[in-house]
């Protein structure tokens, strides 16, 4: 071993690694090493005797390597970080053309109760999903909605009580559906909105997780502010998780959880028809 090779152990020895990545000195790092690139490619020689020049000095060689043992252990990349693709709610909007139907498994809370529910839905003729054919059933309690757009018509089943209530209109009373109208509108609305980039733990997709608040009154309702965070899948730009509260802040049990959306799925045969069951009390609500 020569006196060059020893001083290069030596040297590597000394290097203190902070388990723990600071993303400031992360950052600075990728500077300097991007400044000085920059500023040896701003000279005249040639880049073959620039570098020539450069490896003959022995202190420049140690640096070098050190530079690179540094890239290795905090895994630095010097690739643009605009490369991470952005993402606007207006993509969403535009992916929901694509969309003819969907399916949710929600849980929601309703007073202390945690309820379980599966939900399809069915564009309609106008354009929108939740004025078309819809369906939500209760796993807990049995309630069924069904939404029938070629009869103009809304059922609403209560087992416990053993009434069926009919609307002769498409009366949905639980707020918009993935509707393009609603992203449209909460665009204009949402207040402190964050984005956060990542991998999604559930799917190991690349997904954007986006927080907002939606002030009283808002397109959910014109009595509560709300909370909400929703996971999209940054390739389709489409929802695939939706958590909300029923408070501005975030605070305590989510009211709402979807944790299952599914695009274009195949529909259960006959699932907008709804067979009014023999016991069932019929209740016909009027027109208004």
């Amino acid at each position: 071993m020569n006196e060059n090779e020893g001083k290069f152990e030596d040297f590597v020895r000394g290097i203190k690694f902070d388990d723990t990545p600071d993303p400031s000195h992360r950052n600075k790092l990728e500077q300097n090493i991007l400044a000085a690139l920059a500023k040896q490619t701003r000279q005249k020689k040639q880049p073959f005797e620039i570098w020539r020049i450069i490896m003959k000095s022995n202190i420049t060689k140690l640096a070098v390597a050190a530079a690179v043992i540094l890239i290795v252990a905090f895994g630095i990349t010097l690739l643009d970080k605009s490369a991470t693709p952005a993402y606007a709610i207006e993509q969403t909007i535009e992916a929901f053309k694509k969309v003819n139907s969907v399916y949710v498994e929600q849980i929601y809370r309703e007073k202390g109760t945690l309820l379980n529910t599966k939900m399809w839905a069915r564009r309609s003729s106008h354009g929108n999903f939740f004025f078309g054919d819809f369906r939500r059933e209760s796993g807990d309690n049995g309630y069924t909605t069904v939404v029938n757009e070629s009869e103009n018509r809304t059922y609403f089943y209560n087992p416990s009580a053993k009434t069926v209530r009919i609307y002769e209109k498409l009366n949905v009373t639980i707020g918009n559906f993935l509707d393009v109208d609603y992203f449209l509108q909460l665009q204009q609305e949402m207040e402190n909105v964050e984005l956060d980039y990542g991998k999604d733990k559930i799917t190991g997709k690349d997904v954007v997780i986006l927080k907002y608040k939606v002030p009283i009154p808002s397109v959910y309702d014109k009595s509560v502010a709300k909370s909400e965070v929703i996971t999209f899948d940054l390739e389709t730009k489409l929802p695939i998780r939706w958590t909300s509260w029923d408070n501005p802040d975030f605070k305590g049990e989510p009211f709402s959880e979807w944790n299952v959306i599914v695009y274009n799925p195949k529909l259960p045969e006959n699932a907008f028809k709804f067979e009014i069951p023999e016991d069932a009390t019929v209740i016909r609500e009027s027109k208004d």
